[in-house]
């Protein structure tokens, strides 16, 4: 789902040379697939089975540290989609064009 939603913005850059502001629900919805997937469902290797998700407004039952670790989980998520996506549409550039 979050490649899906990044291809919009990576094919603007690959076939257009530039970003518009089209994307950013995309982005949004990224963000929110990879908290979801980090904080709620335990999917990240480095935070194990254990739900982070804050619930309704109450404050966070974690550290710093281990907030600096679900973000930086969140943007490894999106970044690697990213790449995996980028480098389809790349590998597909030609096909695409027609």
């Amino acid at each position: 789902m979050i490649k899906v939603a990044l291809g919009g913005r990576i094919a603007e850059e690959l076939f257009f040379n530039r970003i518009t502001t089209g994307a950013s629900d995309d982005l949004k919805k990224c963000s929110q697939i990879a908290a979801g997937i980090v904080t709620e469902y335990g999917m990240s290797p480095k935070l194990g089975t254990i739900n982070y998700a804050i619930q309704d407004g109450y404050t966070k039952s974690f550290s710093e540290k281990t907030n600096k670790i679900i973000d930086q989980e969140i943007s490894r998520i999106i970044n690697e989609r990213y790449q995996e996506c980028r480098s389809l549409l790349e590998e597909k550039k030609e096909i695409i064009e027609k």
